[in-house]
């Protein structure tokens, strides 16, 4: 009995300790707006969209992907709002009309990010299709979105492409 009690409370201090290191999507966790390499960034899949990864696993709203810092890009909204002008930048963005139908105060509650799709992994929604290698550029909710640092080994993401939950 008292071993699950210790137990417990290792779980909860490793719990802890975990909340403490991952931090939000914000500025400082994106230098010059690039991911850190030696960061990984967790975000939830907007609805409307599906992401299937190497393994063949769907993921659907509200499921976590976890990216590497080298694969995602934070883009300035001001950036965002220019960009639409621009049919390139408009072809890649998956959820651009949610995005720019949003009022300015529900913007703020969001993120826009620039992915590279690994090979393998497949996003879907709003009548489009990536399948990497390509970039997407997408929508996501500032909460349940975080950076943490990468403990993978060396190499583990060009087998991995993302990891879902």
């Amino acid at each position: 009995m008292k071993i699950f009690r210790i137990m417990n409370v290792a779980l909860a201090l490793l719990l802890s300790a975990m909340t403490v290191h991952a931090q939000g999507f914000n500025m400082k966790n994106f230098p010059n707006s690039l991911g850190k390499s030696d960061m990984m960034y967790r975000f939830l899949v907007p609805e409307g969209v599906t992401v299937t990864n190497k393994k063949g696993e769907v993921m659907k709203a509200g499921s976590i992907v976890t990216v590497p810092g080298s694969s995602i890009k934070l883009l300035e909204p001001a950036y965002a709002q220019e960009q639409a002008k621009n049919s390139a930048f408009m072809s890649s963005f998956m959820n651009a009309s949610q995005y720019f139908a949003m009022p300015e105060e529900k913007v703020r509650d969001h993120a826009v990010i620039a992915l590279k799709v690994p090979e393998g992994v497949t996003v879907e929604g709003y009548g489009k299709t990536v399948k990497g290698e390509a970039e997407l550029v997408l929508m996501v909710a500032n909460a349940g979105s975080e950076a943490m640092r990468d403990t993978n080994p060396s190499g583990y993401w060009d087998t991995a492409g993302w990891d879902m939950k």
